[in-house]
């Protein structure tokens, strides 16, 4: 039993979800795979256009990879040799700052006076009560304490006395016997615990802070509103001032030397070991790239060989110019921050030099490699050197100038030019594929975002069924321009819609703007009215503020919104000129020939007829009749103006039967004339409509407004084949 398409609907969705819920889970979870595969085929694409270059001009393959190869790894050695160097000399250079950098905490705690240090001193003042309150309450409930435990003792008087609660304290230098903690209050078996030389870390103290002076006001008030979780039992508990509150000893031992490098090892062979498996990867798939990418054509292509070898060609050119672009752009930026530190440091500074500005700029380059938070960390070393090295704030803010310049000339001038259209995503497909990627991989995700995001979006390009990806990814507005402006008829923006048609008009001209835009948009209105999607009133407004702004190009003055109430006197305006002969002599000069216009069967297509009347004014005048009269009507009326040209229009659906009728009638009445039937659409059986038109007396069928137009000029100028044939036929079947 088959089921229900909506039940297959819905198991599909389900199914769809499930996949992309197991691909994201297979990506955070073996991401110690992925994302050496996905860097190393990254520098792949990178060094792929060297590698070609070197071919081109006679090299090996193998050897144009390990040349270009060789050349990238000691280029990457040196820069990071450079960096490596200049740390070193930053941290030795360190200590020499300290007068620097204590004067600028002073001139920023100095910057509190005033209303902002009566604050202060209110706040200690609190502090310094709420404090000695908990103090007086913890000794009160100790001294209880104690005397209960005096009472219930055994010892005699002199000996409880020496149960005083105090807090546990180290060994004094003289005592006779060292290593020795005195624990008072404790059971005659406890006398002390033996440290033997370890070191021994007591815990805090009863009160609530142990050294107020040593913490800020800030941290005070943070712990005392948002304690640490277990701190009250920690400060109030284990203070070795009873049994019950014994004192713990942490024993902290020497790291041997074995374990010790052991542990530094362990840390550095996982980042080295990464490393070389990027690079094994990136060189075996330079050297086997024509075998692997047959393979992957012959596995995904399913016989599409075209299709699958356009994605990955546009797939591998997108990410090469990208990288290729962002590692010109990013080089750039490194060595103009390193000049302008310099130079900065020579202007404004009593040494005549800013320090480490080669690292500034080596670190500027690598960074912004990673998209958002890069250039801001790039940013953040320079300007921290600067406010803690040099006095005043004069360098800051040059450097900060500095920073500021180059990157508005980055974003706004370099990488729109260089970049352009190498990436193809929207600039909000990049910040999701930034925070998706750098959830799923961290700092690595974020430097993969933009080159994965353009595989997705280019496989949605290719592929039908990740449609999807390009749609939303992509940088190219998937909605065409016809519905686009059919959008904004259904929301009543007239104007946004007239922009949309006035841009289309500029740009491609009135033919292709009919074509493209008002023919397919009309069209949608047809086929939503029909569906009961519109209701009559809603569609007779649509296809009146299209006819609105139809007419708006033959009037240079707006429309009156008024006069575009009543849609269907809007969509008549360009009938008989019996009724209105201002209209035809508007038209054009009256030596022009007048041809007739005609509605096969629905009053929508009477716009089409205005437009070849604007659109050609100056060629012809067309008169078009009234589509509430009968074909016989038509026919005598077309009889008796004897016109050199009948253009009768089909806006499917529908409307063919009646279109062969009504040509049929006027050839009845005897017009011997041209009769054009403009049939605006894509037709699988033309061949049989054509036929059939011709049947009914047609000369000349065409399916869309430009090959309306054309047809239409060359008739009227006598340089139709078809017309000369057909006029030559009727002579024949006259009587003689």
């Amino acid at each position: 039993m088959t089921k229900p398409k909506s039940e297959l609907a819905l198991i599909t969705t389900v199914a769809q979800l499930l996949a992309v819920v197991l691909a994201v889970a297979a990506l955070f979870f073996a991401r110690d795979v992925f994302i050496p595969l996905a860097l190393g085929l990254l520098l792949s694409f990178l060094l792929s256009p060297i590698v070609i270059r070197l071919q081109r001009r006679g090299v090996p393959n193998v050897l144009a990879v390990v040349l270009t190869a060789t050349l990238t790894f000691l280029l990457l050695a040196g820069v990071a040799t450079l960096i490596g160097g200049e740390i070193s000399n930053l941290i030795s250079d360190l200590p020499t700052h300290r007068d620097e950098l204590v004067n600028k905490a002073r001139s920023m705690a100095g910057m509190t006076t005033g209303v902002g240090g009566s604050l202060d001193k209110l706040a200690d003042d609190v502090t310094q009560a709420m404090e000695s309150g908990a103090e007086s309450e913890t000794e009160d409930a100790d001294e209880a304490e104690s005397d209960d435990g005096a009472s219930k003792s055994s010892e005699p008087a002199a000996d409880s006395s020496t149960t005083e609660a105090v807090p546990a304290q180290a060994t004094p230098p003289d005592d006779p016997t060292p290593g020795i903690i005195e624990t008072p209050g404790f059971d005659d078996a406890i006398e002390g615990l033996p440290v033997e030389g370890l070191p021994v870390e007591a815990l805090p103290d009863r009160g609530p802070t142990n050294v107020p002076g040593d913490r800020s006001l800030v941290q005070r008030w943070t712990d005392r509103f948002f304690p640490a979780p277990g701190a009250d039992q920690m400060e109030f508990t284990h203070d070795g001032s009873s049994p019950k509150r014994p004192l713990y000893m942490i024993e902290i031992q020497d790291d041997l030397p074995l374990a010790s490098w052991a542990s530094t090892a362990g840390t550095m062979l996982g980042p080295l070991a990464t490393a070389g498996l990027v690079c094994v990867i990136a060189l075996f798939t330079l050297i086997h790239r024509e075998d692997l990418r047959d393979r992957i054509i012959a596995v995904v292509s399913h016989g599409d060989y075209v299709t699958t070898t356009e994605a990955m060609d546009e797939a591998a050119g997108r990410i090469s110019r990208y990288l290729i672009a962002q590692t010109i752009v990013n080089t750039s930026y490194g060595v103009v921050l390193s000049i302008g530190l310099a130079v900065i440091g020579a202007l404004m500074t009593e040494q005549g030099a800013f320090p480490n500005v080669l690292l500034w700029g080596a670190m500027g380059t690598c960074l912004r490699f990673v998209p958002y938070i890069g250039p801001i960390a790039s940013a953040v070393f320079p300007l921290t050197m600067a406010f803690a090295v040099f006095p005043g704030y004069s360098v800051f803010i040059a450097v900060a100038a500095l920073i500021v310049t180059m990157e508005l000339i980055s974003n706004n001038v370099l990488e729109p030019w260089l970049y352009g259209a190498s990436t193809g995503i929207s600039a909000v497909a990049v910040v999701f594929a930034a925070i998706f990627w750098g959830w799923l991989w961290g700092p690595v995700g974020l430097f993969l975002s933009t080159p994965l995001t353009v595989c997705f979006v280019v496989l949605g390009r290719y592929a039908p069924r990740f449609e999807m990806l390009s749609i939303l990814l992509g940088e190219d507005v998937q909605i065409s321009p016809s519905m686009r402006f059919y959008q904004r008829l259904l929301a009543s923006d007239e104007h946004r819609a007239g922009e949309i048609l006035t841009q289309h008009v500029e740009e491609h001209g009135i033919d292709q703007t009919c074509d493209n835009v008002l023919v397919p948009a009309l069209k949608r209105i047809r086929l939503d009215h029909d569906a009961e999607n519109l209701t009559d009133a809603d569609a007779n407004r649509l296809f009146a503020l299209t006819g609105g702004l139809i007419a708006a190009y033959e009037n240079p003055e707006p429309a009156d919104p008024e006069d575009l109430q009543d849609g269907k006197s809007q969509l008549n305006s360009g009938d008989e000129t019996e009724a209105s002969p201002s209209e035809a002599s508007s038209a054009g000069d009256s030596t022009l020939p007048t041809i007739v216009g005609c509605t096969s069967h629905h009053f929508s297509e009477i716009l089409i007829l205005n437009l070849l009347r604007i659109a050609g004014a100056e060629s012809f005048r067309l008169t078009a009749i009234d589509d509430e009269k009968i074909p016989q009507d038509v026919g005598k009326q077309v009889a008796q103006m004897d016109p050199p040209l009948v253009v009768i229009v089909v806006l499917p659906k529908g409307g063919f039967a009646q279109a062969r009728y009504l040509c049929k009638t006027i050839r009845g009445e005897g017009y011997q004339g041209a009769v054009v039937i403009a049939c605006l659409g894509k037709f699988k059986n033309y061949d049989n409509l054509f036929v059939k038109f011709r049947k009914a007396g047609a000369t000349s069928m065409t399916t869309s407004y430009s090959q309306t137009a054309a047809k239409i000029r060359s008739i009227l100028a006598q340089n139709d084949p078809v017309l000369a044939t057909d006029k030559a036929a009727m002579k024949n079947q006259e009587p003689s």
